[in-house]
């Protein structure tokens, strides 16, 4: 019966080299405390002999597996797409290697993803997105530092990165009313979901000016976006003026379910969305929105947690919260309503 081949090691590299397990071990480590004709010597042999390193176990013996988990909450939103390029974008030349996993917006799902993330021994995780609680974060996270991106998390060894949102919604009500529009709705997501300082700011802005706000919530799709909007094309209730969608994929879906019903945007609807996803400068759809810096949160999550994994003394400093702030991107979906 045939046996199954036995793993080469490091002694067998050095018993063929001539130098010690400890030399091979310098090699395999690209230590330059070795001298040119021993190096060679050693991978010399170790190409002879098939020998692969075991890189999981010397990171571990040095007490970092150069993983990081990354969640995704949804990766149907471009928005988190370009977020997760960010996130590549901030670790590359690092050495670390990226986990991923995807939610749907649910915090058992993404908790799960957390305690798997954890127990595989990565070094930290970044979420791009989290609905749960900054108390069951801490408890999955079991001590493993994290970053979460679009929301702040008051929790030891989690840090923030996130836009402005509050100042978003505001963005989005001060741009509108300036082009003569007192009707303003406002497509919020659903109330079971911790985001709520979009909305914030477009009440705060609606009182400010003395409007009446008209809140409708849809989940954060562009199907839930047609949904709504045919569901208030039905009702026979008068049409605001304009709209602010809480993202872009959302406004995309109002604007589609409008021209189903031979309604233009922006002379019988003004429309305004959040995120500026890529396809919201096409032509085709020149769609105003708020933008939320998405790479550069992704980039900013990922140098905060090499900062806090490679510092001396960071893994016990303080959370970091970094906020960006929005900018408003006028397109074609926006003018003045018609007299």
């Amino acid at each position: 019966m045939n046996s199954s081949p036995r793993t080469v090691t490091m002694e067998d590299v050095a018993r063929r080299a001539g130098v010690s397990r400890a030399l091979v071990s310098l090699v395999m480590r690209d230590s330059p405390k070795v001298s040119p004709a021993k190096r060679a010597a050693v991978l010399e042999s170790a190409a002879a002999l098939g020998y692969s390193p075991n890189r999981l176990a010397s990171r571990l013996a040095s007490h970092r597996t150069r993983t990081l988990g990354v969640l995704i909450i949804d990766m149907h939103n471009p928005v988190f797409a370009d977020t997760y390029d960010g996130i590549t974008e901030g670790i590359a030349g690092s050495g670390n290697q990226l986990l991923v996993a995807v939610g749907a917006a649910d915090s058992r799902t993404e908790l799960e993803a957390v305690r798997s993330f954890v127990d595989l021994r990565v070094d930290g995780v970044i979420l791009a997105g989290y609905t749960g609680t900054a108390e069951e974060l801490a408890s999955a996270l079991r001590g493993t530092p994290a970053v979460v991106i679009t929301r702040e998390i008051a929790a030891d060894g989690v840090d923030s990165v996130l836009t402005d949102d509050f100042r978003s919604g505001v963005l989005a009500v001060e741009h509108l009313h300036a082009a003569a529009h007192r009707r303003i709705a406002h497509v919020d997501i659903p109330s079971r979901l911790p985001y709520t300082a979009r909305r914030a700011g477009y009440l705060h802005a609606m009182a400010g000016f003395g409007l009446e706000p008209l809140l409708v919530h849809s989940d954060m799709t562009e199907r839930g976006g047609r949904a709504v909007m045919e569901q208030f094309l039905a009702s026979g209730a008068p049409l605001p003026t304009a709209l602010f969608a809480h993202n872009d994929v959302t406004a995309i879906g109002i604007m589609e379910a409008l021209a189903g019903h031979g309604l233009r945007v922006p002379e019988d609807m003004a429309i305004v969305g959040c995120d500026n996803i890529t396809i919201a400068a096409s032509p085709l759809i020149g769609l105003t929105s708020i933008d939320q810096h998405a790479a550069e949160l992704g980039r900013l999550a990922a140098k905060v947690m090499l900062d806090r994994l490679e510092g001396a003394g960071r893994r016990e400093a303080p959370p970091v919260v970094e906020k960006l702030e929005p900018v408003l991107k006028v397109r074609s979906s926006t003018a003045p309503p018609r007299t």
